[in-house]
C-alpha cells in the first residue's frame, strides 16, 4: 500500500512528532546566539535605568571587574574611543541595580 503524502501532510506529521518528543522529555530550546551590541559611552548611559553622566559611569560602573570584558579602550585616552558591550553592560546592570550605589558622587 501506498501513501500520497503533500507539504502539509509532511508538516502535520513533523509536528505531531515534535509535540510528542516534548511531551516525554523536558527539553529546553538552544538559545540563538544573541549578536553582541557595541556602542559608544554616550549610548550606552542613555540606555542606563539612572540617569548618569558618561563620567559617573565610567567611574563606577565600567571600571567593575565584571566589566573587563565588556570594555574596550575604558582608559586609552583621546582618539581612543569606549566600546562597551551593550547587550551584556546592560543585562548586568538590570540584574544588579539594586547593588549600584546611584547616588554615589565624582571626587572632585
Amino acid at each position: 500500500m501506498q501513501a500520497l503524502l503533500d507539504e502539509r501532510d509532511y508538516q502535520t506529521i513533523t509536528n505531531e512528532v515534535l509535540k510528542r518528543i516534548k511531551q516525554q522529555y523536558s527539553l529546553v530550546p538552544k538559545s540563538h546566539n544573541q549578536i553582541e551590541d557595541w556602542v559608544g559611552i554616550q549610548e550606552f548611559t542613555n540606555c542606563l535605568p539612572v540617569k548618569k553622566d558618561k563620567e559617573w559611569v565610567r567611574m563606577f560602573i565600567l571600571s567593575l571587574p565584571t566589566f573587563k570584558n565588556w570594555v574596550i579602550n575604558l582608559n586609552a585616552g583621546s582618539g581612543h574611543p569606549t566600546k562597551i558591550n551593550k547587550t551584556k553592560g546592560l543585562a548586568w546592570v538590570n540584574d544588579h541595580q539594586n547593588e549600584v550605589d546611584w547616588n554615589q558622587s565624582l571626587p572632585r
